[in-house]
């Protein structure tokens, strides 16, 4: 078998040619169709991940204002939970003061209505038994009582001083002397309580005598800038008032 150099140099030549026909019709068509896929590739791939990264940061900003949402909103919860929680604790404590208002006014009210009775039953029951005092006194047979009184008067003259009977005695020489006694008194009682008042007062003072029941028992010495009083009615004035004022007191 023999070499031929002609044949091998037209299969050169045409291999030669089908290279640089595949290389210009094939090879570099498909290079540029592969190199603009490869481009719009990348640049796939750089939009998908900017529209990601934007996504992201979509996701991002939507989780922030929801978490500031939930925040604005459990705070503005929490400010409401508070303010009624204050509102009905103000609402409370006013009806509770109110209420302790009205309670104590009530309490007040009553225990002065209550006071107020009991005073008034008091002050008529010491009343009654003044009433009653003076007229079992009234209605007594006791003439000679006034004896006890002429004697009280009498002591009570005895202890005053040169200058306290001086200032007592005083203008009696142009006045009468006034012995008023609840039962009128006898010729006998009278002479006596003359006698015994102008020992102490003087022999030429004008003693006048009168009577008034409603002294109950007693005397009353009527000097022309004094009056002594020593009978029943004033004693049982002053107890009652006494009475009275320390049941006030009390």
């Amino acid at each position: 078998m023999s070499f031929s150099w002609w044949t091998f140099a037209l299969q050169v030549v045409n291999f030669l040619i089908l290279v640089w026909l595949l290389r210009r019709f094939l090879f570099k068509p498909v290079g540029a169709i592969v190199a603009r896929r490869k481009q719009e590739i990348a640049r796939g791939m750089a939009e998908a991940s900017v529209e990601k990264q934007t996504a992201l940061n979509l996701q991002r900003d939507l989780q922030t204002q929801r978490a500031e949402i939930e925040t604005e909103r459990e705070k503005a919860l929490e400010e409401q939970r508070t303010k009624l929680a204050a509102e009905r604790k103000k609402m409370i404590d006013d009806a509770r003061a109110d209420a302790d208002k009205i309670r104590n006014q009530a309490t007040a009210q009553l225990g002065e209505e209550r006071a107020a009775a009991a005073q008034d039953l008091f002050s008529r029951t010491v009343d009654l038994a003044v009433s009653l005092a003076q007229r079992l006194l009234n209605e007594l047979p006791l003439p000679s009582i006034e004896h006890a009184f002429l004697i009280r008067v009498l002591e009570y003259l005895d202890r005053l001083s040169a200058e306290e009977r001086a200032a007592l005695i005083s203008h009696l020489s142009a006045n009468s002397l006034i012995v008023t006694t609840a039962h009128r008194l006898d010729n006998a009682e009278e002479a006596q309580w003359r006698e015994q008042l102008e020992k102490r007062i003087g022999a030429t003072t004008d003693i006048k005598f009168k009577n008034d029941p409603a002294l109950i028992a007693g005397a009353e010495i009527t000097f022309p800038n004094a009056i002594l009083r020593f009978n029943w009615r004033d004693a049982l004035t002053t107890a009652s008032r006494s009475i009275n004022s320390n049941e006030h007191a009390g």
